[in-house]
């Protein structure tokens, strides 16, 4: 009886160990944007690979927990992919994310709010090193302060890179046309905004359609670009007294846009707004056909085969597509100041304003809550993006610029750092200014417009609508006062 009974316990302990054991699995998916390890293809030989060494290190150091990254597929827009996957409760557990959009979705409790994780130590960060005591001192407090939500008080994006957009452009070509290629200031081609226009335009009567870019509904970033950061121009005089109390510059959050719309201290009836809509028109005549339904892969090709001298893309993440694809003598330049060259609106208006900078990172989303793994989830994200790791991840393949201290830009993304060097665009995409709602009804207004199908005296009455309404219940919605602005 008492071998039987000692055979019995052994049994169960096994079996409780084995039952431990698939109790202690864990699987972690995560996306990682442009650093997912595609395999080699003829038009892409040489595609990133340091994420499966990073999995591989942390699985054998933490056994019983298993990495699976997640490709998003590309046939679909951002914004389709993750309404799809955190409908389905199946959505990863780390997301690379556009902070943007992170303000957008906050509401929908969809991410797990990292103020706590930020303050504590990480030990996968060399003794010594900013962030190993507490590891959000291991990225600059700017960083932080542009991708803090300040609606609900919490951070929500761990951002280990920068960006910046700009005009790829095609030097053979346009020398061949007798246009200069030296920069006539520090960051861009142009002086200012009314030259950028003359030297396309004499393109465009030598026969080239100048500019590639896409505003479809899938891919409407490039238009976004310039529309933010053009209009900030426009309200230079004004823009203080929209923000926050205390607040130096900085891109406006929903609640300072909307209460400045609700305070009247912007209107699609400004004289101000309808110049820079006249600013739009004149621009758009340098843009391909077809920008409307375009994809950005649709117009990177214009670019690559020599059928247009721009392309307006990511400076940073593009710069490797371009380097790879085009046989041609090409570089890179930002958009010029807009001044009272272009409207006296702008006249006191001295720099262009970033696109880009601080706005991608990773996010830890409520699927690690709900399975009861958020420790776990941090910590590899904690591992992933500590300065060893994610230098490694940078030098493999660089696609961003590094925004931890102690990691060197890349060499073929140094072009892209006077572009860092801007003030941010206190005007960011038209979605996150107030709502995506907004956004794409704005882009509609937009393109109704560029291509006649409403007149000028239209558009303004219907932006002007459509701007009282959504700051209207973006403001109801999160029970906002508006008291801090100036009348």
């Amino acid at each position: 009886m008492f071998k039987q009974l000692l055979a019995l316990s052994i049994l169960l302990l096994v079996f409780g160990a084995f039952t431990g054991m698939a109790q202690d699995e864990i699987t972690i998916f995560t996306t990682v944007g442009g650093y997912y390890p595609d395999e080699p293809t003829e038009n892409n030989p040489n595609p990133p690979k340091m994420m499966n060494t990073l999995v591989a290190e942390y699985e054998a150091a933490n056994p019983g927990v298993n990495i699976e990254l997640v490709d998003v597929p590309s046939n679909i827009s951002g914004d389709q992919w993750r309404s799809t996957v955190f409908n389905g409760q199946n959505e990863p557990h780390i997301i690379v994310n556009n902070y943007i959009r992170v303000w957008q979705e906050q509401g929908n409790d969809w991410y797990v709010p990292l103020n706590d994780h930020i303050e504590s130590p990480n030990p996968y960060i060399p003794e010594g090193t900013p962030g190993h005591e507490r590891w959000a001192d291991s990225i600059p407090d700017v960083v932080w302060n542009t991708t803090y939500h300040t609606g609900s008080g919490n951070q929500y994006v761990v951002t280990v890179n920068a960006v910046a957009v700009g005009f790829f452009y095609n030097i053979d070509m346009l020398e061949a046309n007798g246009i200069d290629t030296a920069f006539d200031i520090s960051y861009s081609l142009w002086e200012d905004w009314e030259t950028m226009i003359g030297e396309m335009g004499a393109l465009a009567e030598a026969g080239y359609e100048p500019l590639a870019l896409s505003m479809s509904t899938a891919t409407p970033y490039t238009y976004n670009w310039f529309d933010g950061t053009s209009l900030t121009s426009m309200y230079i005089d004004h823009i203080e007294s929209w923000w926050e109390p205390g607040a130096s510059w900085h891109a406006l959050n929903q609640r300072e846009f909307a209460c400045a719309i609700q305070n009247g201290l912007i209107s699609a009836n400004d004289d101000a707004f309808a110049d820079w809509l006249g600013l739009l028109a004149d621009f758009e005549p340098m843009w391909v056909d077809g920008y409307a339904t375009m994809t950005w892969d649709e117009a990177y090709r214009l670019f690559i085969t020599g059928e247009v001298p721009f392309l307006l893309g990511n400076a940073a993440s593009n710069t490797l597509q371009v380097n790879r694809d085009a046989d041609f003598n090409w570089s890179v330049s930002y958009f010029p100041p807009v001044t009272e060259t272009t409207s006296p609106h702008a006249a006191n208006n001295e720099t262009a304003y970033l696109v880009g900078g601080f706005t991608s990172g990773f996010t830890v989303t409520d699927r690690a809550r709900r399975e009861g793994i958020e420790e776990q989830v941090v910590d590899f994200l904690m591992f992933m993006t500590a300065q060893p790791q994610w230098g490694r991840v940078v030098s493999d393949s660089p696609r961003s610029i590094p925004t931890q201290y102690g990691l060197d830009v890349p060499e073929a993304l140094s072009a892209a750092l006077a572009f860092l060097d801007l003030p941010i665009r206190a005007l960011k995409d038209p979605d996150p200014r107030l709502s995506r709602r907004y956004g794409e009804d704005h882009r509609r207004l937009m393109q109704e417009f560029f291509t006649d199908q409403i007149d000028l005296e239209t558009l303004i009455a219907e932006e002007d609508r459509l701007m009282t309404r959504e700051a209207r219940v973006v403001i109801a919605e999160n029970e906002w006062s508006c008291d801090f602005q100036m009348e």
